[in-house]
């Protein structure tokens, strides 16, 4: 039966619209990221392995950014969607994510081996489902008694669907029940099943309604169609019973109605602290391939407390702090500024605690708020952002000019990563200034090594040093530098904190921030449009008591969220 229902497919729509929008998730970069035999990056801007990211445009234009009508449910959402709706966490003998065995995200038409793949993960789901203890989550009734299979189309469909059936759908869907020869009721139960798996209307967050919006500045979305965008915005998955119930009422036509569910959405931290952590891996580059986020094994002999092991726990630390800075209702500075850590066994000699007293699990702390403040000075990023046996002020200083402060200091000479220079040097500062004072390089590096060499007081695992490796002591006259903020601004700063305090500070920096989530909760590249918001946000970031959960909140609030454009062709 199982075979013989696929020739059937076509009865209910599974024909995939082979057109979609590309849905932009960050940006990305190419530039080489130029290490030399010192792990030292000798190259000029882009030195993190990094192009600067898409900047807000410049000037705000009053509209709503024409956008996909049919967008396609991204990996990490589908494993959500069958894990709320049919309890699959995983497929198959070794229970994989089902997205493990999908094609990976992509833009663009739908291809013949994703299409392919997603039937087989459908099938395997449905086999699974129909055999086990989440059976209930799709039928709770007798496939053979009468009505129960129409039953469980409308009630199953509706939450598959993120709407309710039309009576044509419904008759599709049972057209399963009248193949010849017919299938038992138990294949025709799990056939139903997979049909909703790979239809267009569960695959695509499609948004069809054809309603003008009142203002006639573009159409208006059904609230079964806000239901939709809310819930995979803040949770990556379907709706809950209680968004279903406010969009069967009509109840999420204005943005009252809709801050009203997206702030009892944000407050579900189980469900949204997946939001937080994913966009600030994205905004913090991890997601970027060329940047260089634990990718950089180190010396043993120079870092002892070094084990490649860890990374995991070090890149879970820094999810554990991003989503305890939100939820403890902290803001864009908190990020920069806030000393809560989260240790373990891994991690805790590194920040100068005794490993007996931590197991694997990481345990929340708070240290010293002169020392360490905000995530550019915890292991994860220090440890990347180094060399194999050296600190790397030029990886540390490049990301943060580029990714923080927005200053675009030019390409790297061609030839960078071949650059060495010899001579006996007593601190990393007095080599990278040697290694980068050539004419054609000192112009950027002027930009990118101060914030690195203020960050010269952790070493190359982030472990707080006081004497470099190369001998020299690391005093005030190693971290004082003048730092370039853009805009015309510079300042001399001497420590961490300092430093981490001037990018709170920095309008630039919160306009990229504020940029990153629009990009990252619409799907799309920064535009005119969205910069009318982008410079709300921006206002609201300078306030004091604008916390990043609010922000989220805002997300929700703009006109392209409730109305739509149609994009040309």
């Amino acid at each position: 039966m199982r075979m013989r229902t696929l020739r059937h497919l076509s009865y209910i729509g599974t024909t995939i619209f082979l057109a979609s929008t590309p849905i932009f998730a960050g940006c990305t970069g190419s530039i080489s990221d130029g290490v030399d035999d010192d792990g030292e990056t000798s190259g000029g801007s882009g030195g993190d392995g990094t192009e600067n990211p898409l900047p807000p445009p410049d000037v705000c234009v009053p509209g709503i950014p024409a956008t996909s009508q049919i967008p396609r449910m991204l990996n990490r959402q589908y494993d959500n969607t069958v894990r709320d709706l049919l309890g699959v966490a995983g497929v198959g003998s070794n229970k994989k994510r089902p997205s493990e065995l999908l094609v990976n995200d992509f833009d663009g038409p739908m291809t013949p081996d994703a299409w392919r793949i997603y039937q087989d993960v459908a099938a395997e789901i449905a086999k699974e489902v129909m055999a086990g203890p989440n059976r209930s989550k799709f039928i709770d009734c007798d496939p053979a008694a009468s009505g129960c299979l129409e039953q469980t189309i409308q009630t199953f469909g509706r939450k598959a669907f993120r709407r309710p059936l039309t009576p044509e759908e419904v008759a599709r869907f049972q057209k399963l029940g009248q193949t010849t020869p017919p299938g038992t009721p138990e294949e025709v139960a799990e056939a139903t099943l997979m049909a909703f798996l790979v239809s267009p209307s569960f695959l695509m967050l499609p948004e069809l309604t054809a309603t003008p919006d009142p203002s006639g500045k573009g159409i208006q979305l059904s609230s079964h169609e806000v239901a939709t965008k809310l819930s995979y915005l803040l949770w990556g998955s379907v709706p809950d019973d209680i968004l279903n119930a406010a969009a069967d009422s009509n109840q999420l036509q204005t943005r009252e109605q809709i801050l009203e569910q997206a702030q009892r959405m944000i407050a579900v931290r189980e469900k949204t602290g997946s939001l937080v952590t994913a966009f600030h891996r994205d905004w913090a580059q991890m997601n970027n391939g060329s940047a260089h986020w634990w990718k950089m094994d180190h010396d043993t002999e120079t870092y002892p407390l070094y084990s490649a092991d860890a990374k995991p726990s070090w890149q879970a630390e820094l999810d554990a702090f991003f989503e305890e800075v939100a939820f403890a209702g902290g803001s864009y500075d908190d990020l920069l500024l806030s000393n809560v850590a989260f240790v373990n066994k891994d991690n805790a000699a590194i920040y100068g605690l005794d490993p007996s007293a931590y197991g694997t699990e990481l345990t929340r702390v708070e240290l010293d708020a002169n020392e360490r403040p905000g995530f550019l000075t915890r292991v994860g990023f220090l440890s990347s952002y180094s060399g194999y046996n050296a600190t790397s002020p030029i990886l540390r200083g490049a990301f943060i000019s580029v990714y923080m402060l927005g200053v675009n200091p030019g390409p790297p000479i061609p030839g960078a990563a071949m650059i060495t220079v010899d001579g006996q040097f007593a601190t990393q500062r007095a080599y990278v200034e040697e290694l980068t004072k050539p004419a054609n390089c000192i112009g950027c590096h002027t930009i990118i090594n101060p914030p690195g060499f203020v960050m010269e007081g952790f070493d190359g695992i982030g472990k707080v040093q006081t004497t470099d490796p190369r001998g020299g002591a690391i005093d005030a006259s190693i971290t004082t530098n003048i730092v370039n903020f853009g805009d015309g601004v510079s300042k001399e700063i001497s420590s961490p904190l300092q430093l981490m305090q001037q990018i709170a500070q920095t309008p630039k920096a919160k306009q990229l921030y504020a940029q990153a989530w629009i990009s990252y909760a619409y799907g799309r590249a920064p535009n005119g449009n969205d910069k009318c918001l982008v410079d709300q946000l921006d206002t609201k970031l300078s306030e004091g008591g604008y916390s990043v959960l609010d922000l989220m909140a805002d997300l929700t609030q703009a006109e392209s969220f409730r109305v739509r454009v149609r994009a040309t062709p």
